[in-house]
């Protein structure tokens, strides 16, 4: 097995543990998916060399995008407006993808169609697990694959973009 391949097994296990404790344990987990992205983060940084600075890229802009989705009303998430389990589920996202999903950034087209099935697909497991609430099912499901289109295809253009490179959505 090579390294980069064993990188993207590792990050990929690491974050789907991560999601679990941060949908499913929500607030009473909040110290294990803590130190669940806290990993992601070192490891992601140290020992598989992405910048720290695409981490908090991807981060902000996922953040945003949540933010504007949940303006929406597309759902309505156990803990308030933004708990704080979302915020940090984010950044281990933000943490892993460009690990363990960074062979998308060739072809930006099936990682936008992956994050437009992905991502609300992901949703619709969080609010079975009671991690939220949403009134239209078809409205979370819209508002997330283009949430999650989106973020798909700013991941591609920050991976493949120069180091100090001023990126734009």
């Amino acid at each position: 097995m090579t390294n980069s391949i064993k990188h993207k097994l590792i990050s990929f296990v690491l974050f789907n543990i991560l999601w679990l404790s941060a949908v499913a344990g929500r607030d009473s987990y909040i110290l294990l998916t803590g130190a669940l992205v806290l990993a992601q983060v070192v490891y992601s940084v140290w020992v598989a060399r992405v910048r720290l600075r695409l981490i908090l890229q991807l981060f902000a802009v996922g953040l945003l995008l949540e933010a504007i989705a949940t303006a929406t009303g597309a759902i309505d998430f156990s803990g308030g407006l933004f708990p704080l389990w979302l915020a940090v589920l984010w950044l281990g996202f933000a943490s892993m993808a460009p690990v363990a999903l960074d062979w998308l950034a060739k072809t930006p087209w099936l990682a936008a169609l992956l994050g437009a099935i992905s991502g609300p697909f992901s949703y619709w497991v969080g609010l079975n697990l009671e991690a939220g609430n949403s009134e239209s099912l078809l409205q979370m499901v819209i508002t997330y694959a283009l949430v999650w289109s989106l973020f798909m295809l700013f991941f591609c253009r920050a991976l493949k973009a120069k180091a100090g490179e001023r990126l734009v959505l």
